[in-house]
């Protein structure tokens, strides 16, 4: 048989014997969409890993983006979606090269005699014949690779989904904090304009008046403290969602209330211990190295093995063929750093294996206790703070109308109930925050998640009544009285159940005498005229 025949012979079986096929351009994209959409509902597109994957302009969302949207978006824009598939296009590069031989060497040569002239020609071909033992292993490992990767992948887009979550948590709360004290500034300023006019009707004293502008100042700041803030975490939302922050794009209203959890830690750590992606993953990188720590001791006597075939034309014309065979011998290197370092990588998985699993225990407990004293907070705020301080205000300005308190005590209960409200929002949004941890540390969905969810206290339930009339002081006489515990202030906190409700208006008073009547009682001097 001539040469270039054997060589075309050898070169087929070689290609047949290692699968010159390439990998399904969906390896590992589709099986990492999998592992997502089972723990989320939902997954990137399965073209995100590509390199022809178009990336298309953002479409802004014409409906208020609920949390799901959120994430859906996220899927979409996110460029880490495109960076975290591009090392499964790393993986699928491993595994590809693992399941092929490394190329086959040719050799030539032309060697001239300086008596004659004649010349002797050598061919060779050689192919390693440690790359055809060891393939079988590389390719196991390449594909548990791969696979361990898809897992890695899967959970950081998880904790993408998360952080997309606690921003849009951040943001619908942000927003609710900015209207309530955009309220609260609004009506502290028409209470300051009225105080304006009975001061220059000269019915109110200076002191009075630098306090309501005093409280109309301090909720103008506070309402645009609100707006920066709302600013700072709707862009922050808009940066994970891949969403420019100036589009018109608007959140939903507001947070749901903050659900009872009836399930236990138990419950929740055998969930953990089978979704866990991370943990899966270091549990298959362990067993990984523990094949790979085998195959390095059974084969440590193994250096460079080449097999070849070599052809000579002589120079009187004879034709010398043959195999050849070229062995490294193990008399120096004997595979004991291969060892150690496959023992090493060994005891590293096991340790982080170890590490991981204590996490999961630690955060699924921690997390858990946190949520429901996150709920016990946020329930005190709405069964019983809030409406304290709503019944604080109420009664402050019954006393206030019959002159009783100072308009200082009257503005700091406003301002304490205000306050309230807004911790109570922000104590909603901790509860949803904490609950978006909890997730992440199960590895899934909670059993609960599927249940009907109510609406927190809305904005609505601090809008300062519209339909009470304010206590009319342009026709009183204050001449010789303390002028100091009065308000006009309009600003009045809602009942217990979030409903509006109109400002306590001022008892009708019983007459008095005149002065002339009286002449020693100073407040007979009041002359309340008609009230509006």
């Amino acid at each position: 048989m001539h040469l270039p025949l054997r060589l075309a012979t050898v070169t087929v079986a070689l290609a047949a014997l290692t699968g010159c096929a390439s990998l399904p351009s969906d390896r590992g994209y589709a099986e990492t969409g999998e592992l997502i959409a089972a723990r989320r509902g939902m997954a990137p597109p399965g073209d995100a890993g590509l390199a022809s994957a178009a990336i298309a302009a953002p479409d802004i969302p014409t409906q208020p983006v609920t949390a799901d949207q959120a994430v859906r978006l996220a899927f979409l824009y996110n460029p880490t979606i495109r960076q975290e598939y591009a090392r499964l296009g790393l993986g699928r590069a491993e595994l590809e090269a693992a399941r092929r031989l490394s190329n086959p060497s040719v050799g030539y040569s032309h060697l001239h005699s300086r008596d004659n002239g004649a010349a002797q020609i050598g061919r060779s071909l050689s192919l390693s014949f440690t790359d055809l033992l060891l393939l079988p292993a590389r390719q196991r490992f390449a594909s548990g690779q791969l696979q361990r990767l898809q897992k890695d992948v899967a959970a950081e887009l998880l904790n993408l989904a998360k952080e997309v979550e606690v921003a849009w948590f951040a943001a619908i709360s942000a927003d609710q904090v900015s209207s309530m004290r955009e309220l609260v500034a609004s009506s502290a300023e028409h209470s300051a304009a009225l105080a304006q006019r009975f001061f220059d009707a000269g019915n109110i004293n200076r002191l009075q008046l630098d306090q309501e502008y005093a409280a109309s100042a301090q909720a103008r700041i506070g309402a645009v403290r609100a707006v920066a803030e709302a600013l700072r975490a709707r862009s922050a939302l808009a940066t994970l969602m891949g969403l420019p922050a100036s589009a018109n794009w608007t959140l939903a209203a507001n947070l749901a209330a903050p659900p009872e959890a009836d399930f236990s830690a138990d419950q929740l750590l055998r969930l953990a211990l089978t979704q866990r992606l991370d943990l899966s993953a270091v549990q298959q990188e362990v067993a990984l190295h523990e094949d790979l720590l085998g195959v390095t001791r059974r084969w440590r006597w193994l250096g460079a093995v080449e097999a070849g075939y070599n052809a000579e034309h002589e120079i009187d014309g004879d034709v010398i063929r043959g195999p050849s065979l070229t062995l490294e011998l193990p008399i120096f290197n004997q595979g004991q750093a291969a060892i150690a370092r496959a023992q090493a990588e060994l005891v590293d998985a096991r340790a982080r294996l170890d590490a991981l699993s204590y996490a999961v225990h630690s955060s699924v407990s921690l997390n858990l206790e946190r949520l429901r004293l996150a709920r016990d907070i946020a329930e005190r705020y709405r069964s019983v703070l809030v409406p304290r301080r709503e019944g604080i205000v109420a009664r402050s300005q019954e006393q206030f109308n019959f002159m009783l308190i100072g308009v200082f005590e009257l503005i700091v209960a406003k301002q304490q109930a205000y306050d309230a409200y807004q911790e109570y929002l922000e104590a909603v949004r901790d509860y949803w925050t904490i609950r978006a941890e909890l997730r992440q540390s199960v590895g899934g969905r909670l059993p609960d998640d599927e249940q009907a969810l109510e609406p927190s206290i809305g904005v609505d339930a601090v809008l300062p009544s519209t339909s009470a009339p304010m206590m009319d002081h342009s026709k009183m006489d204050h001449s010789k009285m303390d002028h100091s515990k009065m308000d006009h202030s309009k600003m009045a906190m809602p009942p217990a159940n979030g409903g509006a409700t109109e400002s306590p208006q001022p008892a009708s008073p019983a007459p008095v005498p005149n002065k002339a009547q009286t002449p020693g009682d100073e407040h007979a001097t009041h002359d309340h005229g008609d009230t509006p």
